[in-house]
């Protein structure tokens, strides 16, 4: 019964009953995820995008071209976060020269599923895939106007 909404007719008023303690522990799980894609970007992304995700990291002077600022995703896409047009950049299916080969994308293995494991369900497919989960959750939890 999580989630659920009941809407009931008290003394002739409206009120609103919520039954379950699902609602709480949704959120908390969301911001697991969230916590979790920041590690992953700190740890993979960072250098070159700058601990703030804004295109600015340690490595960004050296790159042509810059690294993208990743808190403006959004906003160049019409207010809409761009999840799959970002989900395979990362997995390296969408080419960014500067991320490397498809066969050797700076951040590794980490987040590629072998070609002919992208369409099948395995372990390894499913745990890249939540890596990738996580990251864009961080990246969407991070955008600015």
């Amino acid at each position: 019964m999580n989630h659920l909404l009941t809407l009931v007719l008290r003394n002739g008023s409206l009120a609103l009953l919520v039954i379950g303690m699902g609602m709480s522990s949704g959120w908390a799980q969301e911001q697991d995820v969230i916590a979790g894609g920041k590690q992953l970007f700190q740890k993979f992304c960072a250098s070159c995008h700058g601990s703030q995700a804004r295109g600015n990291g340690p490595l960004s002077e050296s790159l042509k071209p810059k690294p993208a600022n990743l808190t403006r995703l959004s906003a160049n896409h019409r207010g809409s976060f761009p999840f799959w047009q970002a989900y395979r950049m990362i997995d390296g299916r969408d080419h960014i020269p500067s991320h490397g080969t498809r066969d050797m994308p700076v951040f590794g293995i980490w987040f590629r599923i072998p070609d002919d494991e992208v369409s099948i369900e395995t372990e390894w497919a499913d745990q890249v895939r939540g890596r990738i989960w996580q990251l864009l959750s961080y990246l969407e939890s991070i955008q600015e106007p």
